[in-house]
């Protein structure tokens, strides 16, 4: 089933399922997926990680704090035994990327000596790659776990205190990103960036056209963010072993410089529209796409009927 809310489904019962489902994708993925392309299903195991992760934000207002923190811990374990494999490969597609948006700008050579050189630091990081079967038998132990989750409330109140909490810490990100764009600072609004794309995708239905919307933008955000960040590794690694590639890298190093302004200023655009609310005006609202989605869910139309006819002239 899709990331997001079925017709009539509880809060308690849309978290267990995607909690499952995206348990059974990474382990899928790391168990099936590496045998026919590793690489790729290195990274689809990690967005469904990543996505389990911020379903537990999500839900912190319903979830026992020590079984979330738990789960939490282990999912971001298991991402980081992973995390090598695919910060290589990113770097390489980020210099595709630079390849083709300034092509004839710089010698094509330059760019082909630098994806030679990624390309044998991506081979020796591959050999993380072993290691998914190990995290594949992790995370079925945190399937198994799910159904015995003790959820302590159901309905809006389930997920209000998530959703609010991840609105502010995006928002409080933004500012912070707005006032001083350091690496670190870009990275932490992306990851919050991705909690409210992935929270709009799921309470989608409760106002298709708003919300669609609204998680359209945050996955615009996301991979703005995403991209900068992908090439600020790259800047790194560059700086770090620029002497042992073949290349001019200064011209390489100033588009790099070029295209993360470029890509900052453009998700700045984004995030204020994003943030534009104040996080409990936010809150509010969906809260109440939320309360009118339910009350015509298909269980909950039959007690409205049935208050229907009761008032209704001449009903027995």
């Amino acid at each position: 089933m899709p990331y997001q809310l079925g017709n009539g489904e509880t809060a308690e019962a849309v978290l267990r399922r995607c909690a499952r489902e995206q348990l059974d994708r990474a382990i899928t993925e790391l168990t099936d997926g590496v045998k026919s392309d590793p690489v790729t299903a290195v990274h689809n195991a990690r967005k469904a990680l990543k996505k389990e992760r911020s379903l537990l934000r999500l839900g912190r207002g319903a979830l026992r704090p020590s079984e979330r923190r738990a789960t939490n811990a282990a999912l971001r374990d298991a991402g980081r035994r992973l995390s090598a494999a695919r910060d290589a490969e990113v770097m390489i597609e980020a210099v595709g990327d630079l390849s083709e948006r300034y092509a004839g700008q710089l010698p094509k050579p330059t760019f082909d000596a630098i994806r030679t050189h990624l390309d044998e630091r991506a081979a020796a990081s591959r050999e993380s790659l072993s290691a998914t079967g190990e995290v594949a038998e992790q995370l079925k132990s945190l399937h198994s776990q799910v159904e015995s989750w003790r959820v302590r409330r159901d309905g809006w109140p389930a997920i209000a205190d998530g959703l609010e909490r991840s609105y502010t810490r995006g928002r409080r990100a933004y500012h912070r990103a707005q006032r001083k764009p350091t690496t670190e600072n870009l990275h932490e609004w992306r990851k919050r960036a991705k909690d409210l794309w992935y929270h709009a995708r799921l309470l989608e239905p409760v106002s298709p056209g708003t919300m669609h919307g609204y998680a359209r933008e945050a996955h615009q955000l996301s991979d703005l963010l995403g991209d900068d960040h992908d090439l600020a590794l790259l800047n790194e690694s560059l700086r770090a072993d620029g002497a042992s590639v073949p290349a001019d890298l200064d011209s390489v190093l100033s588009l790099i410089d070029h295209r993360r302004a470029q890509l900052q200023a453009e998700a700045m655009g984004v995030g204020a529209r994003l943030y534009a609310e104040k996080p409990k005006a936010f809150t509010r609202r969906v809260g109440a796409y939320w309360k009118v989605w339910h009350s015509r869910s298909p269980d909950a139309e039959p007690v409205q009927l049935r208050g229907r006819v009761a008032a209704a002239p001449g009903a027995a």
